[in-house]
């Protein structure tokens, strides 16, 4: 048994065998396994309330979960368990910077409600994955309510679109928003699988990643899907294994190539053209990605303030034009952080990606002698989810709401994958 351990991972599997805990676990195991199932359905079924966004049930089971968290301090006494638990020092700097760009905000309640949302998740959340966390089978229960997920999520869209016609994308309404959730997990998911020992998991593997690319509607998805497992083909030595990924993608692209030749108003054949339906102007993504680099040149320390980019956006095409042609949630992740909390707030950002993605890594290269053992597939899997949503953050970013809940989970799985075994 291989065990990569951090600072934080020691506290935990200290904190896992004093009896006074083990309650804890199981209400964050309870809680967790409710936040990722029911964050397939996204804000269904009442998609245009504010309250119910806000209410949502990855939300609700976060909030709940804060405030066991803050019953078991003031019941037990005992904070050493609940630090063990706490993102990387990065992830509070970060949240910091957020705080501090309130006071640079045109709506000082916007920006807090964002805040508030972006705390909530990246503390709350990660938490709540990181309590329920604490044993290997507990880690292999996570992979498997994900790939759940998942699965519901693209089985739904290709339903919902192909065989209802319906414009929405399973319970996603928005096709950057489902681009982004299945970008981040598809990837994990089908290298959990394929770099499995059980041949009979392989096909599982193929079908998820194939099916996340076939029912693509942007570029988002398409490019995050296909980074993720071709991150996972370059780290693992074993050659069926990249045969097996090469056809997953080919077969995903094949399909996707064929629906959309089939159907001309296709989503995904719009979202590929670099220029809008006059054939003249740049698409007006590329346009709004320049006004976000404008802004950050201009308010480099202010920013916009936090969730406050549309206030100021307008102010900052210069000679481009404003085509009014941008869809919801088609925004660069990375320019957008930079644009609302400034450089500092960017850099901070940078920290976390860096330090989660350094830790992933080290995990990858330290089980990477024995293709056999789970912690290998556990490695393999967070790398390729975390290359994903790097990715994806650059057509919509991973800080939306309903879908924050999924990057912080893959953070806290990169964070809590302690125990490499042979399986």
């Amino acid at each position: 048994m291989i065990r990569l351990v951090s600072t934080l991972e020691k506290d935990a599997v200290t904190a896992e065998n004093q009896p006074a805990s083990n309650w804890l676990h199981v209400c964050a195991t309870v809680l967790a396994g409710v936040a990722i199932i029911s964050s397939a359905f996204h804000f269904w079924p009442f998609d245009g309330s504010k309250a119910w966004q806000m209410l949502c049930p990855p939300n609700f089971t976060v909030s709940i979960w804060i405030l066991v968290l803050v019953g078991y301090v003031l019941l037990k006494h005992d904070r050493q368990t609940v630090t063990s638990l706490l993102p990387h020092l990065s992830v509070f700097a970060y949240l910091s910077v957020n705080v501090l760009s309130i006071a640079f905000a045109p709506d000082m309640s916007r920006a807090a409600s964002f805040t508030v949302k972006l705390a909530l998740i990246l503390v709350g959340g990660y938490t709540l994955f990181s309590s329920a966390i604490f044993h290997v089978s507990s880690l292999k229960m996570f992979y498997n309510l994900m790939t759940a997920a998942v699965i519901i999520s693209i089985a739904c869209c290709l339903v919902v679109r192909f065989g209802f016609g319906s414009e929405k994308f399973g319970f996603h309404s928005s096709a950057y928003k489902y681009g982004t959730y299945v970008g981040i997990l598809a990837p994990l998911c089908a290298a959990y699988f394929l770099t499995s020992p059980k041949s009979w998991k392989i096909p599982l593997g193929i079908v998820i990643s194939a099916g996340a690319l076939v029912s693509s509607g942007t570029l988002g998805a398409l490019v995050a899907v296909s980074a993720g497992m071709l991150a996972t083909m370059i780290i693992i030595p074993r050659w069926s294994t990249k045969l097996c990924i090469l056809c997953s993608i080919a077969l995903g692209i094949a399909g996707l190539l064929i629906i959309s030749n089939l159907d001309p108003a296709s989503h995904i054949r719009d979202d590929l053209k670099l220029s809008e339906g006059d054939e003249v102007n740049l698409k007006q993504r590329y346009i709004e990605w320049q006004a976000e680099i404008n802004i950050l040149e201009e308010r480099m320390f202010a920013g916009t303030a936090a969730g406050c980019i549309n206030d100021y956006r307008s102010n900052f095409y210069y000679r481009l034009p404003k085509l009014n042609t941008l869809k919801a949630f088609d925004q660069n992740g990375w320019l957008a952080t930079g644009a609302e909390t400034g450089i500092l707030g960017l850099v901070c950002f940078c920290w976390i990606v860096l330090y989660y993605g350094r830790l992933a890594l080290i995990q990858v290269i330290d089980s990477s002698h024995s293709e056999s053992n789970a912690g290998y597939k556990f490695a393999s899997a967070n790398f390729a989810g975390f290359i994903a949503a790097c990715i994806a953050n650059l057509f919509s970013s991973v800080h939306y709401n309903g879908i924050l809940i999924v990057f912080v989970l893959v953070l806290a799985l990169i964070s809590r994958t302690a125990f490499l075994g042979n399986k």
